[in-house]
């Protein structure tokens, strides 16, 4: 007979930690002795209070500088506090959360748009790159600090997630009755449009630093091919900047509305649905735009005609990214290419007795947005976005949209003539301002308080144009068609057309410009039209 000697194997003791409360009043009875106790009495210490004894490893990490955040807010209960990531950030955080007034939590938007806010602030921060706030990020800034926030502002539980699917396969069957290039979506984003990659300067005036951070509203609308983009609409503060005096906005073929803090209403969505009602005629399309209230109010009060299909984002879907079909990387290549040219015009005017930032214009802005809308931003990048929605299937399997070009030699070229000394934002965060959707976020100062912007200001240069400056003499005009046109006469690709159509718009240019120069002036055109 064998017997069969079974070895039980101990169970395995659980693991106790240590809670952030444990662990703050360890600091706090340390901090308190003078002279700072040794490991060992702190060893002790923690074993007549809790019962237990801690290692001496565990008592260096636990008074270590990973755990300075302690110090200055409250612990949690639990057994596993982690180190806040941005201590600088989350200290001023919850600080501005305890100074709320009495009544419920701000919601998880409100807190992480505040904490957009105080990052932009924090001088510490401005070289890093921008975090995103997730969903991770907010529970452990929950637990570490053990606040209650509400999912919703107005405290209305979310839609349940199947009820979105159903929604959102709903939609996707709709779209399936339109062609692809009769399905549009608009949607509206922010642009800092003389922000630059630099933070505030220690001798800067709080005007300046405000009318830097000046925003105008762009309406950005185009079918799911981008073969048709309808024209840009701008929001800005005034009704006519001095940037736009005698300018003939229809030939730039935007339009331009303002209201006080450069952002959508109702009233300007209404009047760009009978824009948008004109635009397609009597074709039958179907227009995307999210559930935004104003969105929502604008199409009550102006019913499409019967060949326009109007179509609100189910309300759960509406607040995310994946149905947001113009921010799945048409508005932020669109952004790419006019920070490029925004660097170039720094570079530009690196040895004139002004700061580029200073001159800036709103002209300027608006001409390289409408020329990025209309050139640089490649159909390929619209037909992707559109379809990464996932309420489009892809018609073409294979498709490839062209690289955004690298700002990093600008970005270098800019940022190492600093000579004002200022911090240096990192080149993401100047390409991608995070908060430059925010609707709350105005730019707008009072009208009559010392120290803050006017309505005016923020749509103005800082510094003055002169009335002559704002509109070139037509003989300037005419002398660079003329480079042009001797540009191109030395280029294999140039074709009869192109200098044909120069020499049109030369000669036009030229009859207003007889008026302007003296005859002899008129002769020395003629004879050498390329030296003037």
């Amino acid at each position: 007979m064998v017997t069969i000697h079974t070895v039980s194997t101990p169970s395995k003791r659980p693991a106790l930690g240590i809670s952030g409360t444990q662990k703050q009043a360890l600091r706090v009875w340390a901090q308190s002795q003078n002279p700072r106790p040794s490991q060992s009495q702190c060893s002790a210490w923690f074993e007549r209070t809790y019962g237990r004894s801690l290692s001496q490893s565990t008592i260096s990490s636990i008074l270590s500088k990973r755990f300075d955040h302690l110090d200055s807010g409250p612990a949690s209960a639990l057994s596993r506090q982690l180190a806040p990531q941005w201590p600088l950030l989350e200290t001023p955080l919850c600080e501005w959360l305890a100074s709320q007034e009495p009544g419920p939590t701000p919601s998880a938007d409100v807190i992480i748009t505040k904490a957009r806010e105080i990052w932009n602030q924090i001088p510490e921060y401005q070289t890093l790159p921008h975090p995103h706030f997730s969903n991770g990020w907010l529970n452990r800034f929950k637990k570490r600090y053990a606040i209650q926030i509400r999912d919703r502002q107005d405290g209305v539980p979310p839609l349940p997630p199947h009820i979105g699917r159903k929604e959102r396969k709903a939609l996707k069957t709709f779209c399936g009755e339109f062609p692809e290039g009769d399905i549009y979506n608009m949607d509206e984003t922010g642009l800092f449009w003389r922000k630059p990659p630099f933070g505030v300067s220690p001798t800067q005036d709080q005007l300046t630093t405000k009318r830097e951070n000046s925003r105008v509203c762009l309406m950005l609308c185009t079918n799911s091919t981008g073969s048709d983009r309808l024209p840009l609409w701008v929001i800005g503060h005034t009704h006519t900047p001095e940037a736009f005096r005698r300018v003939n906005l229809r030939t730039m073929d935007i339009h331009w509305r303002y209201h006080r803090q450069a952002w959508l209403t109702q009233s300007i969505m209404q009047e760009w649905l009978l824009f948008f009602y004109n635009h397609v005629r009597d074709r039958r399309v179907l227009l995307l735009l999210d559930n935004h209230p104003d969105h929502q109010a604008a199409v009550e009060a102006t019913p499409p005609p019967p060949n326009v299909h109007v179509q609100l984002f189910p309300t759960q879907s509406g607040t995310s990214n994946e149905q947001q079909l113009i921010n799945l990387g048409i508005s932020q290549t669109l952004k790419h290419y006019y920070r490029r040219q925004w660097l170039a015009y720094i570079v530009a005017g690196k040895g004139s007795p002004q700061n580029p930032v200073y001159t800036m214009s709103l002209y300027h802005a608006i001409s390289w947005i409408t020329q990025s809308w209309r050139h640089d931003l490649a159909n390929a990048i619209i037909y992707r976005a559109f379809r990464k929605s996932s309420l489009m299937d892809p018609q073409i399997e294979f498709i490839t949209a062209p690289k955004t070009p690298d700002l990093t030699s600008l970005y270098e070229t800019v940022t190492r003539n600093n000579p004002e000394g200022r911090t240096v934002t990192s080149l993401e965060n100047f390409t991608y301002p995070v908060d430059e959707d925010f609707e709350g976020v105005s730019n707008a100062g009072g009208f009559n308080v010392e120290g803050e912007p006017t309505l005016q200001d923020m749509d103005d240069a800082i510094v003055s144009t002169l009335p002559e400056q704002l509109v070139p003499p037509a003989v300037y005009a005419v002398t660079g068609i003329q480079t042009a046109i001797r540009h191109l006469a030395h280029q294999p690709w140039a074709t009869a057309t192109d200098l044909q159509a120069l020499e049109r718009i030369g000669r036009m240019i030229d009859r207003t410009a007889v008026d302007e120069r003296p005859q002899e002036h008129i002769v020395e055109t003629i004879r050498y039209p390329v030296d003037i």
